[in-house]
């Protein structure tokens, strides 16, 4: 009787370590990140401007197996340097507006722990204003970037990660943005919008009321 009994509880305990042991599905999700854009090949960019920051956020739904979409905003700032072109000043501010949809895919590498890799495309708006720039100097650009992020779990629906991208605008940056005929002291040209970018972020699930968890 005793091993009957035995048999039972290992056959009820199996399944219950299967279980345990299977990572969680993917839910509908909310992210934000905090990014670092740096200036890639783009010296005067790189000395007339400091980065304020950039943020991130978006909403995504799983479609297949850790394939998912979804669709956001991305916003940056941007002080200029005073004597980022001297001797001409630039005192002023630079931002850019994004509205991107989001391709990605992820896979849990445990019980608490997932990647996610991904690709964003939408359309950009570069807006200057300083002293020397042009009544309403916006560019408009299209965008597109690829990014890599690490996650981990405080919560059942809650996680914290880092990010590592790379962003291009279809846009460039020259003197004539800023309202100059050429960049004093310097031969340099146009050159593209494109940035690495590292970021802090978190990912928040919409877990259904009663679904079971870790």
């Amino acid at each position: 009787m005793k091993a009957y009994r035995g048999i039972a509880a290992l056959a009820l305990l199996v399944p219950m370590a299967l279980a345990a042991q299977r990572p969680p599905e993917f839910k509908p999700t909310a992210q934000g990140f905090l990014f670092l854009p740096i200036a890639l090949n783009n010296p005067v960019f790189d000395n007339l401007t400091a980065v304020l920051g950039q943020v991130d956020a978006i909403f995504q739904v799983p479609i297949y197996k850790g394939l998912g979409v979804g669709a956001g905003v991305n916003a940056t700032w941007y002080e200029l340097n005073e004597n980022g072109v001297a001797p001409e000043l630039t005192l002023g501010d630079v931002s850019r507006l994004l509205f991107h949809g989001k391709l990605a895919w992820a896979q849990y590498t445990g019980r608490r722990t997932f990647y996610e890799l991904n690709a964003k495309f939408g359309m950009a708006t570069w807006k200057w204003n300083c002293r020397t720039c042009l009544e309403n100097a916006t560019q408009p650009a299209f965008h597109w970037a690829v990014n890599a992020a690490y996650f981990v779990h405080a919560s059942d629906n809650l996680a914290f990660g880092l990010s590592v991208g790379y962003q291009a605008d279809a846009a460039s940056f020259g003197p004539g943005v800023i309202g100059l005929e050429r960049f004093p002291g310097r031969t340099d040209t146009d050159a593209p919008y494109r940035f690495l970018t590292v970021g802090l972020g978190f990912s928040t699930g919409f877990q259904k009321s009663g679904e079971e968890v870790w």
